[in-house]
């Protein structure tokens, strides 16, 4: 799964968490990942009002799938400040990996969640996402996370 270096923030404020996610999706679309802004953050908002993607640990992973989505694509954000992002541990978020998925990609959906989910279960990658001092480096980090496809 791909993150460019254009889809890399280091140093995002958040304001609040609709305004991270509107942001996360005009960069999508600035990269030409999604072809509709609209359709997709309506896919995003829909998803998180099933359940917050804030998966603990000051991570979280809102995700996706739609037809506006033309290459499976992830965007990460290190937030500065403290988001509240309605996390299962009622932690604020740091961390946000959004990931942008073609609606065609059904049966890869869970191995895409899952890979990036165990990446972040593992303490030295985000401790190394943390420490980054340029996109370079994150990407870097950023690019292990590989899901069998």
């Amino acid at each position: 799964m791909l993150t460019s270096e254009k889809l890399i923030n280091l140093n995002y404020f958040a304001l609040d968490k609709q305004t991270c996610l509107q942001d996360m999706v005009a960069l999508l679309a600035e990269n030409e990942i999604i072809s509709s802004r609209e359709d997709f953050f309506t896919k995003i908002l829909e998803r998180e009002a099933m359940m917050s993607t804030g998966i603990g640990k000051r991570i979280a992973i809102p995700h996706a799938r739609a037809n506006a989505v033309t290459k499976l694509s992830k965007a990460f954000f290190r937030v500065k400040n403290e988001l509240d992002f309605e996390a299962i541990d009622d932690e604020p978020v740091n961390l946000i990996f959004m990931i942008a998925i073609p609606e065609s990609m059904n049966k890869d959906y869970m191995k895409i969640l899952q890979a990036i989910s165990n990446f972040c279960h593992e303490d030295k990658n985000i401790d190394q996402l943390y420490n980054a001092e340029t996109i370079a480096e994150a990407n870097l980090v950023l690019s292990r996370i590989v899901p069998k496809l």
